[in-house]
């Protein structure tokens, strides 16, 4: 190898460690505010422009960077920008994907597909179809269409598949096969077609055991799936009679707060994993008869909730509103019950209108009301006999 030769392989492996390595520091942004998260992102795709040979980013659907946002200051020099790696050069996809990921986070969870499938068919241009963060990038593409609520059989298929090529590629017991598995009980969940509460469980649970068996029962992915078999349980729970309902319901609420205690010790009491094992927590104290409780439950994780912004948050805050909505209708209080569905509704219609809460709310909202009227008709009508008679 020539010195010059050498010299270019070492200048090529440093700016993909400086790509890397802004790849690290942006994963630890998640709790940042939108505002925070856009800068950062218009950062990230600042320095992939000066960094990705022979791109255009705009076709990516990451933002335009602002001159302030591009590495070095403003009329010097920037340190390496001679430096240029090939756009299908896998640090440029990780600082690609970390970049839309605080991207998407202040846009409605309604618009982030379109960004997620812009970044995806800008790198299956550049990438064979058999590498695997490409895949991986599709599916989180897949898992954005699922959170905006579109569970249409192509997106099940591909997540069917997913779970298939994980499977083939790692093991069944596989870090990313639980992933896999996990989003596709997800998308189950969501769709809740005959069977798939049943099917989501099952395949929930299987991931639970596995990610047990090889990182203990404690660690974040076990908690997820332990999370998204419990939420599964609940669902079963309330499609059943009042006996099975009372003791499914009850079995599952010593699971969900050990999974929010622990949450609550590894992540924080405002971290959004703590928050939504608190919202199951208020299910299934509510499928028990626990109302009280369940409202002051659900009280307490509005204010948490209250301390932070972004989509994800408005979208939790409103699925929080929704179950007290829930909780004061058993309680008797049907103005209160209005004001928190209609408040919840405002939320998933800016949102995720396409979302299962939006599709709740809605119905909530049509039988709140229609049992106004009742008794509004109902308190009407011996004053009005009392008059006849009279």
């Amino acid at each position: 190898m020539t010195p010059e030769r050498a010299g270019a392989t070492h200048e090529q492996a440093a700016a993909a460690a400086r790509l890397r390595g802004a790849t690290e520091a942006l994963s630890v942004l998640g709790r940042r505010s939108p505002a925070d998260q856009q800068r950062a992102s218009l950062f990230a795709v600042g320095l992939l422009t000066d960094t990705a040979a022979g791109a255009d980013l705009a076709d990516t659907g990451l933002p335009r960077p602002h001159p302030a946002a591009r590495p070095g200051e403003a009329g010097r020099q920037r340190p390496h920008a001679g430096v240029r790696l090939p756009a299908d050069h896998r640090a440029v996809l990780l600082l690609a994907r970390a970049a839309m990921v605080l991207h998407t986070a202040g846009l409605r969870i309604c618009e982030r597909p379109w960004h997620w499938d812009r970044l995806a068919r800008f790198f299956d241009a550049r990438l064979p179809a058999s590498d695997p963060y490409l895949f991986q990038l599709h599916e989180r593409a897949l898992m954005s269409l699922v959170n905006a609520g579109d569970t249409s059989p192509e997106v099940v298929a591909a997540l069917q598949g997913a779970v298939g090529f994980h499977r083939a590629a790692h093991g069944e017991d596989a870090y990313l096969t639980s992933i896999a598995t996990t989003n596709l009980a997800l998308a189950f969940r969501q769709r809740r077609g005959d069977g798939d509460v049943a099917a989501a469980a099952a395949l929930a649970e299987r991931a639970a055991r596995a990610s047990t068996a090889s990182y203990g029962s404690e660690h974040p992915l076990t908690l997820v799936a332990r999370s998204v078999a419990a939420r599964c349980l609940l669902l079963q729970a309330e499609g059943s009679d009042e006996a099975e309902r009372c003791r499914l319901a009850g079995r599952v609420l010593a699971e969900v707060t050990a999974i929010r205690a622990t949450r609550m010790r590894l992540y924080g009491s405002t971290a959004p994993a703590t928050t939504r094992s608190r919202r199951h927590e208020a299910i299934a104290l509510l499928l028990v008869g626990e109302q009280r409780r369940a409202k002051q439950t659900l009280e307490l994780t509005l204010a948490l909730e209250a301390a932070l912004s972004g989509a994800d948050r408005a979208e939790a805050a409103a699925d929080t509103r929704l179950l007290l909505a829930e909780a004061s209708r058993a309680l008797g209080d049907m103005d209160k019950a209005l004001d928190h569905a209609r408040e919840a509704n405002r939320v998933y219609r800016r949102q995720n209108p396409r979302g299962h809460g939006a599709r709740r709310a809605r119905r909530l909202i049509e039988q709140l009301t229609a049992g106004r009227i009742t008794a509004a008709v109902g308190a009407e009508m011996p004053r009005t006999r009392s008059g006849a008679l009279s």
